[in-house]
């Protein structure tokens, strides 16, 4: 793989990263094909937790109290976001803090995920 970053285009809702802008909602980063594979795994772990929560909304006798699988996904989302943030333009970074989804999990001021 090489090292060399290119334009990718990252839709958290579809769970894509695509070349060139398609639609709407998508978040512009630049990244190695390296650091794409790696956000594809997390893609591939939040769909893996989203499916969990699914199918522990339908289990009748647990309470929704029980949040280990609803934690785990929201982990898989923060992580997500944390990534676009990390590797996004000022537009994303813009964005992703006006949603506030980070803001508990900054370490520092310089908005560093």
């Amino acid at each position: 793989m090489e090292n060399t970053k290119r334009t990718y285009y990252v839709d958290p809702a579809s769970k894509e990263i695509l070349p060139t802008a398609e639609g709407e909602g998508n978040f512009r980063i630049e990244a190695t094909d390296q650091e794409v594979a790696f956000i594809r795994k997390v893609f591939n772990e939040e769909y893996s937790a989203e499916i969990d929560t699914f199918v522990r909304a339908h289990v009748p006798y647990l309470d929704y109290s029980y949040k280990e699988k609803n934690d785990h996904y929201d982990r898989a989302l923060i992580a997500i976001y944390g990534l676009i943030y990390k590797f996004g333009d000022e537009e994303a970074r813009s964005h992703i803090d006006g949603m506030g989804i980070l803001d508990k999990y900054r370490l520092n001021e310089k908005k560093d995920f």
